[in-house]
């Protein structure tokens, strides 16, 4: 790639007129509607030794956002495996800290398991809500605001195009990661995801109802699932998936893998089936209802006035008859 060039006198000119901030990474993990925070080790070389704060560092040369995030995680939080999900948001110190003016970029990941060890940056850490962090000693009163705004943001936020999805080839083989919404804009890169299609012992399909915030298909009918993120595989992606969309733990069977293309993406999708009753519990940030259908009724197009199915359930649930149809017998 060629380089852009700059004279010796346009570099002092922009280093005097202007200050380049230095940019800042910080990770929110959660759990429950709590965060986890961090009491700075005393031999850690920032001064803030003793105070309470969001793990982070700054972006190294040639590191993307996402990039730092990931290893703020391993580095300041060993033990926790945690998913990024996405972009929170993107703040100011404020001039608050006189060294540098400062930059921060936010990202929410979830939290999966274990616990975070004592390390050369951390050495306590915390699950607390806003109002728990404010009882803190030690706690920045800058830190105190932005903890304030995160909530919200969190709280209110309904998209993931900023996680790290797996990347693999054209024979769906791993070989990386990929931002999502460069997944979703790019067919000659290719991703994976899991589709759930969730029976009763009735015999009936168990369909969600996309929230009307979502980003694609918003207050559609489609079944439980999601794409498969860095650090889990196909199959734990499934398990997360069911039991954040549908609060349930099911056992899942695999029907087949398939491959959806269009002039956005490349995605290989595996389908599973799994039978379960309720009740069902759901996150009313992901999903607006949850509702059994007949599948005989569904396939002959007797719920398409008043619902809004996406295509591919009628594919799936016509696929699924040797599951569904002996269970109308019992």
């Amino acid at each position: 790639m060629k380089q852009y060039k700059v004279s010796k006198s346009q570099q002092v000119k922009e280093l005097t007129r202007r200050v380049p901030p230095v940019v800042n990474v910080d990770i929110v993990v959660t759990k429950d509607w709590n965060y986890l925070v961090g009491k700075r080790a005393k031999g850690a070389p920032d001064p803030d030794f003793g105070h309470w704060l969001f793990p982070g560092s700054r972006m190294k040369f040639e590191e993307t956002p996402q990039e730092t995030a990931m290893r703020v995680l391993k580095n300041e939080l060993p033990g926790i495996r945690a998913r990024l999900k996405k972009l929170i948001t993107v703040l100011s110190d404020k001039g608050f800290d006189k060294r540098a003016y400062g930059v921060t970029i936010y990202y929410l990941f979830d939290y999966l398991s274990g616990n975070p060890k004592p390390n050369k940056q951390l050495e306590e850490f915390k699950w607390v809500n806003f109002e728990e962090f404010k009882s803190l000693r030690n706690a920045y009163s800058l830190e105190i605001g932005i903890f304030q705004e995160i909530d919200l943001a969190v709280r209110t936020m309904n998209t993931t195009e900023d996680e790290i999805l797996v990347e693999v080839n054209k024979d769906n083989k791993e070989i990386g990661t990929i931002i999502k919404r460069d997944a979703h804009s790019n067919p000659q890169r290719y991703h994976r995801a899991a589709h759930i299609i969730l029976f009763n012992s009735k015999g009936q399909v168990i369909l969600q109802q996309r929230g009307f915030q979502k980003t694609h298909h918003p207050g559609r009918w489609d079944m439980p699932g999601g794409h498969q993120t860095a650090g889990n595989t196909i199959e734990e992606t499934a398990s997360q998936e069911l039991m954040e969309e549908m609060g349930i733990k099911s056992d899942l069977d695999l029907k087949r893998i398939g491959l959806f293309q269009n002039d956005k993406q490349s995605e290989f999708y595996y389908l599973y089936w799994s039978i379960h009753d309720g009740p069902y519990k759901f996150d009313k940030h992901e999903v607006e209802k949850v509702k059994a259908f007949e599948c005989k009724k569904l396939l002959e197009g007797e719920y398409d006035k008043d619902f809004s199915i996406l295509p591919h359930v009628y594919e799936y649930v016509r696929e699924l008859i040797g599951v569904w149809e002996p269970l109308l017998k019992k």
